[in-house]
């Protein structure tokens, strides 16, 4: 990186520290128009070692890190009172959170305190107890218990319940929710809104950043840093019966944009008008629709871009998802009318909506919906299983001559099929489950080992390098990205195919018609057969890694770009997989029943009516004979045996 970028960078970083460690990202690509320094931001913010190691020169540079003076002596070990800090939970644009202990009660908690800003102590304290007072006057199980505020030195700090588990934005980044969490959470919002209106506490800043979800799944709602208390006063009557009315409210001349999040802001709080309840309900109307289609309803974080994408109607979440029942999307762009009239007029409307949205869910619908999967699933994969059992069988068939006139010899029912389907396909994923967890064990230890100072930043400069790389070659976007594992893919089939191609060979000839030399690589002492088995499902395992991280970057850019790359990796995968599969029977079970036609060795490879199929390998060509049963000339041994020893010259007696 050179000088004018680094000192960019410098910038971006500094402001970005400020920020909820789930905007982060968004707000980096929003300053920087070099995709490399991006990245390179991006892995600096989540690298904490080598951030620490910067610390002084970042502290030099960007004036945004005074604010981080306050918090120099604040280290783990620090004593807030009869709280204990344990480390720095996250900074926010408002404030900065530490996890601590209370020893008395042997639980731990949240400690919030604003970072100091120009406008002195007495400013902050007023904030801080302002955010105290309107929290702990919701009392809800879906908002975060305020237990104390206290004060250290010159900075006031609020005792938070602390909520162990992931923010909703988070959680968005890493899946998708199903149709019963968008509705479980969704009411769970509306209930906590419900709680705080009825108590004269609007939040203005609902996001799902703000919002914390337990490991039980409870849903609570976080910061109340900006909520306007004590709203609805008489002198606003006047100016809300207008707004009910339809009528729009104006404000004074000069305006100014309300505090919150733009992205999640309703338009009159955009405005700088009078915002009430409803802006928080248009505010659940975007996490609600962001959780059922991933992502949000206008792509900009831009306030006049944003003001200007409200004039026109919210797109409708089902046209997004089009597994989302339409009376959730009916809620959902009812919560987004910019109209405040249109909406829901309170909290509870949209929690009874929910509600009564859940009762119509039939118990059989709900069923359905969570085992279709598994009722679909089940058939699907029996066929597949069938014709992997089909496709193995015609390959064997044509390796020992059962094709042609002796077809019928080869004829099996479709449960022989479906155990030669089984039998081929377990190996190989007892294999590749093997392999990923070794794999999976590997990356562990290697984590442990980047702890250690050299290798550590050994690591990070080559993960640098690759990113740096990954983003000049536009493997960061889907289609390019699935391209490039496909032709990953063909080199390393092809590759196999040169090594193994004597082996092919064999296995795509006759016996029956082949010369006893070609077929030598598929002997019984040959290891041949096992490598390529192994090496191809190797690569089968590299390219259903490729197809995740694809799906992945696809979902984490709630993009449908590059379907015809995937596509073309599906294909290349498959091909691996067949290439692997396809000669497993006729490499690893080539048992026959011995017998002798007329004193030659032969084996018994298949019976039909009262004919049997003799293969005599020592025999010129054709090897194939169709017997009667009765033929005094066959004499059947009993035993059975690996048809290519007959090729051992040290066990060629018959």
């Amino acid at each position: 990186m050179d000088r004018a970028s680094w000192r960019l960078a410098k910038d971006v970083i500094g402001e970005a520290l400020r920020l909820p460690a789930a905007e982060r990202e968004e707000f980096v690509r929003q300053r920087c128009s070099d995709a490399a320094v991006c990245d390179a931001v991006l892995a600096l913010l989540e690298d904490s070692q080598t951030l620490n190691e910067l610390w002084p020169s970042l502290q030099k540079h960007s004036s945004a890190l005074e604010l981080d003076d306050d918090d120099v002596e604040i280290q783990p070990g620090t004593r807030i009172g009869p709280y204990t800090i344990l480390a720095s939970i996250g900074r926010g644009g408002m404030g900065h959170v530490f996890l601590g202990n209370d020893p008395r009660l042997r639980r731990k908690v949240a400690l919030k305190c604003l970072i100091r800003s120009g406008a002195g102590n007495e400013r902050q304290r007023l904030s801080v107890l302002h955010e105290a007072r309107a929290a702990a006057r919701v009392g809800h199980p879906n908002v975060a218990t305020v237990h104390d505020i206290l004060e250290h030195g010159d900075r006031a700090f609020i005792v938070m319940e602390y909520v162990e588990g992931e923010n909703l934005a988070a959680l968005l980044r890493r899946k998708r929710l199903t149709i019963e969490d968008v509705l479980a959470i969704g009411r769970q919002l509306a209930s906590a809104l419900t709680a705080a209106h009825a108590v004269g506490v609007v939040h203005r800043d609902l996001k799902p950043a703000n919002i914390q979800i337990a490991r039980d799944g409870t849903a609570k709602i976080l910061d109340f840093g900006i909520a306007n208390a004590g709203l609805f006063a008489a002198s606003s009557v006047a100016s809300d019966a207008q707004t009910r009315a339809g009528v729009t409210v104006r404000a004074p001349a000069i305006r100014m944009m309300h505090a919150g999040t733009p992205p999640y802001m309703s338009p009159e709080q955009l405005g700088g008008l009078h915002v009430d309840e409803r802006s928080d309900i248009y505010s659940l109307g975007v996490v609600l629709f962001e959780m059922a289609t991933g992502r949000r309803p206008y792509d900009s974080a831009d306030p006049d871009a944003l003001m200007h994408a409200q004039r026109q109607p919210a797109p409708r979440a089902d046209a997004l998802n089009p597994q989302l029942p339409r009376s959730v999307a009916d809620l959902i762009a009812n919560a987004l009318e910019v109209n405040p009239a249109r909406r829901p007029q309170h909290a509870r409307d949209v929690a009874a909506s929910l509600k009564t949205v859940q009762q119509r869910e039939s118990i059989a619908g709900r069923l359905w919906r969570r085992r279709w999967p598994v009722a679909a699933g089940m058939p699907a994969a029996l066929i597949v299983v069938l014709i992997l059992g089909q496709l193995k069988t015609i390959a064997f068939n044509y390796t020992f001559g059962r094709t042609g006139p002796f077809a019928r010899f080869g004829e099996e029912s479709w449960l022989s099929l479906l155990a030669w389907g089984v039998r081929g396909l377990l190996p190989k994923l007892f294999f590749m489950a093997v392999a990923t967890a070794s794999l999976m064990m590997a990356r562990v230890l290697w984590k442990g080992l980047e702890s250690i100072g050299p290798i550590g930043r050994v690591s990070r400069g080559v993960r640098a390098v690759r990113q740096n790389l990954a983003t000049q070659m536009g493997l960061h976007k889907p289609g390019l990205l699935a391209q490039a594992w496909a032709g990953v893919g063909i080199v390393l089939i092809v590759a196999v195919a040169r090594m193994h191609l004597a082996l092919l060979n064999a296995w795509t000839v006759s016996f029956d018609s082949a010369p006893i030399d070609m077929l030598m690589p598929m002997r019984e002492s040959a290891p041949e057969r096992g490598n390529y088995q192994v090496e191809l499902s190797i690569v089968t395992l590299i390219l259903g890694y490729g197809l995740y991280r694809v799906i992945q970057l696809r979902k984490r850019d709630a993009t449908r770009e590059g379907t015809a790359g995937i596509a073309m990796l599906i294909g290349v995968t498959a091909v691996a997989f067949l290439m692997a599969d396809l000669p497993y029977r006729s490499f690893n079970h080539r048992e026959f029943e011995r017998a002798t036609l007329s004193g030659a060795r032969c084996y018994i490879t298949g019976e039909s009516g009262d004919e049997v199929l003799v293969l005599c390998p020592s025999i010129d060509p054709p090897r194939n004979r169709a017997v009667k049963r009765a033929d005094p000339a066959l004499r059947r041994l009993g035993s059975t045996e690996n048809v290519f020893r007959a090729l051992n010259p040290i066990d060629s007696h018959p």
